[in-house]
């Protein structure tokens, strides 16, 4: 393997493999549109996919929060495995914890009120 001709900025060569001109991709000039195009996919490659695809919900009930917990983990699962994605699916789970565990109170508590007003009527 014949290592590239470049000198880097500390005065060593690069040690990456060259091609046909004596330089790898990084440093060969008559690359430079190539690199440019590499660099605008490579960030768009990068880009997050949203699978809910909808518009900011609102939130009016708790059928709404889950809704959007569950849109959340969805896209933030498509994400690069990183310690910020683990911390905000487990945020998105602790959340959907609180929001299940408020969807039963409220149940018990409708459930509660029905039986007063059948005892009252």
């Amino acid at each position: 393997m014949t290592l590239c001709t470049a000198i880097t900025k500390d005065g060593s060569q690069c040690q990456a493999a060259a091609g046909e001109s004596g330089y790898c991709f990084t440093h060969d000039p008559e690359k430079s549109a190539d690199r440019a195009e590499a660099r605008k996919l490579g960030g768009f490659n990068r880009r997050t996919a949203k699978l809910s695809g909808c518009d900011p919900v609102e939130i009016v009930t708790l059928a709404d929060v889950v809704r959007l917990v569950n849109a959340v983990i969805a896209d933030t699962w498509l994400q690069e495995n990183s310690a910020t994605r683990s911390r905000a699916l487990l945020a998105c789970g602790e959340l959907a914890v609180k929001a299940l565990q408020a969807g039963e109170i409220d149940a018990r508590l409708q459930a509660l009120e029905g039986a007063l007003k059948m005892r009252e009527g």
